[in-house]
């Protein structure tokens, strides 16, 4: 009888324990889990990769541009001629906070926000539906369409990082920033979060 009783109890603080750790690791899907960035500069171009979460193929591409279309159109007027390993899209810029024009290109979620099984504010998870004994989940935002064309050759098959060769211009009133029509180009390597 002891046996059991003690082989119960050992049971039940198993089962707590691997419960505490898996609600300690509840990160929402856009947390940055590798924090590591690499920066390039083409002409009047600077490129960031940020590597949010490279197991799930997880990148950030920040754009910045502070060339002469600057000083002749405002930042929202410029659009940024973006190529990513030969997929390309045509992007209106918006104002950096750091006197530049800039885009920001994110192939994961983002704007993650927990949606309990139970009482929430009205209108942040209206129409979400929870599995029976689901406690809550994460809702986010997804890619879209330019993101998801963008970054469709940026990983291979099998979900691994290929390099990525990046062709750029600005655009502004039909005047062209391009390197007398070369486009600028940069090419970031394959590697890990490391």
């Amino acid at each position: 009888m002891q046996a059991r009783s003690l082989a119960v109890t050992l049971c039940t603080l198993a089962l707590g324990l691997a419960s505490t750790t898996a609600q300690a690791s509840n990160y929402p899907p856009d947390y940055d889990v590798c924090g590591l960035t690499e920066t390039l500069y083409a002409g009047p171009f600077k490129v960031i990769r940020d590597f949010v979460d490279p197991w799930d193929e997880h990148y950030k591409l920040t754009i910045v541009y502070d060339g002469y279309l600057r000083d002749e159109y405002a930042d929202d007027q410029i659009n940024f001629y973006v190529s990513l390993n030969g997929n390309d899209e045509l992007l209106e810029a918006l104002p950096g906070a750091y006197d530049d024009a800039y885009v920001l290109l994110d192939s994961g979620p983002r704007a993650c926000h927990w949606c309990g099984n139970g009482w929430n504010p009205p209108g942040s998870c209206e129409g979400v539906t929870f599995d029976p004994y689901q406690s809550g989940k994460w809702v986010c935002s997804q890619p879209s369409a330019v993101e998801e064309h963008l970054f469709f050759w940026a990983f291979d098959d099998f979900g691994n990082l290929n390099a990525w060769d990046i062709e750029l211009a600005a655009e502004a009133g039909g005047e062209w920033d391009s390197d007398y029509g070369n486009n600028y180009a940069v090419r970031f390597e394959p590697r890990g979060c490391w």
